[in-house]
């Protein structure tokens, strides 16, 4: 069987491999001297192997045909599985474990796993790990867009009341126990477990999915995802002008990076403006909507201009016609707001306000159900393209157009 070398793809699978089998990557260094004859080595000899480990890890280096029966050795897989990145060659235990079967690249394999009787996918292993947790650790968007096509699992129940820590996550495989009653009857009853749990409360699992989904400009599990939102928007948007969300605790650098590195087609995506709905409702019935854009836009818009991406200026002209149509909004309904006799003076100034925390804009009408609330975008890098910073110093001019807004600016 013929496959094809990818040192990216192996240097993430001896990486996850470490993290399993090794306290820290120095541990393995150590180890891997040791093995080489090295008894007790010193720091320079640690340091020279981290980097050059380091490397491997990256896919910026190739692992070397010395290392690999030392590597085997350690890492407990066959030398096969370490060239295929585990797609190929056997497993030392036959026994399919969370470990296992989240390297695997087998549709039979993940089926049977699922299926298995006593349900082991939905526990954490001696390690304290999912099945979930090394997919991500391995970097296996097969096996993780797998379970979420086949509806395994979802990171959208399409229930806005679920949306909280997360958008109501969760999984279709359950361990079925059985509840004896007190006239001798037993009842099917669905378990708890650590999969519906983790799911259920960590919106990091599905930030990790969408740097791979944004890794593989699959635009169709982005939508899935919500890879735009976050479950905050559903909860507090509708107060207006207090309980903001909080953009930055959800903030994942790493999530964003993989987002400003690819392609066109996501890059729009992320760029779009979109519509969230309230739990306010009109007389007509209809729910009150909000327009945001990306929580993240103005980091995505410094690493773009950091990338010199091509999609830069596409994505900051969007983003100016955004806080364009944010400002303008909102001097139209505050002047009305004044006009209806809500307040005297400037004393509208004090429904207007500004969080630092995700560039937040709100304001709302006390005697009707009018008002706003968005985030705006800004950028605080510049770039060697005089065009692009004339886009920039337009952006970050309405930025503070709107932070600062004054009575004249609405009269």
């Amino acid at each position: 069987m013929s496959y094809k070398i990818d040192n990216r793809e192996i240097g993430a699978y001896i990486s996850g491999l470490i993290e399993r089998e090794f306290n820290s990557a120095r541990q393995f260094c150590i180890s891997y001297l040791q093995k080489n004859g090295i008894n007790d080595p010193a720091g320079e000899d640690i340091q020279n192997m981290a980097n050059r480990l380091s490397q491997i890890k990256k896919g910026a280096k190739r692992i070397q045909i010395d290392d690999l029966p030392v590597f085997s050795e350690l890492l407990h897989v066959s030398i096969e599985q370490i060239l295929s990145a585990g797609k190929y060659g056997m497993p030392k235990n036959n026994r399919m474990t969370n470990y296992t079967v989240a390297q695997s690249h087998s549709e039979v394999e993940w089926i049977a796993y699922i299926e298995e009787k006593d349900k082991p996918i939905l526990n954490p292993d001696e390690y304290g790990k999912t099945v979930l947790d090394y997919a991500i650790m391995f970097g296996n968007y097969d096996f993780l867009k797998f379970l979420i096509n086949k509806n395994y699992i979802w990171f959208d129940s399409r229930k806005d009341k679920d949306y909280i820590m997360t958008f109501g996550a969760g999984t279709n495989i359950q361990r079925i126990k059985f509840e004896e009653h007190d006239n001798g009857v037993f009842i099917r009853k669905p378990d708890m477990d650590d999969l519906q749990y983790k799911l259920a409360t960590e919106d990091q699992l599905r930030m990790y999915i969408i740097s791979f989904a944004a890794d593989h400009n699959d635009l169709s599990m982005l939508k899935k995802l919500r890879a735009r939102e976050i479950p905050e928007l559903y909860y507090k948007a509708h107060y207006l002008s207090c309980a903001c969300p909080d953009f930055d605790v959800h903030y994942d650098k790493n999530m964003v990076s993989h987002i400003a590195k690819s392609g066109n087609k996501v890059l729009d995506y992320f760029t779009d403006s979109f519509e969230i709905r309230d739990q306010i409702r009109y007389k007509d019935g209809s729910n009150r909507k909000h327009i945001f854009m990306f929580p993240y836009i103005s980091q995505l818009l410094d690493m773009l201009i950091e990338n010199n991406s091509l999609f830069l200026k596409t994505a900051l002209e969007k983003s100016i016609e955004h806080n364009e149509s944010t400002k303008e909004k909102l001097k139209s309904l505050i002047k009305e707001s004044v006009n209806n006799g809500c307040y005297y003076g400037d004393y509208w100034k004090k429904e207007v306000g500004f969080q630092e925390n995700g560039n937040v804009v709100h304001f709302r009408d006390p005697l009707a159900v009018a008002g706003i609330i968005t985030n705006i975008a800004r950028v605080t890098k510049e770039s060697a393209d005089s065009q692009i910073n004339r886009l920039i110093k337009q952006l970050n001019d309405l930025y503070n157009g709107i932070k600062y807004i004054t009575e004249e600016e609405i009269t």
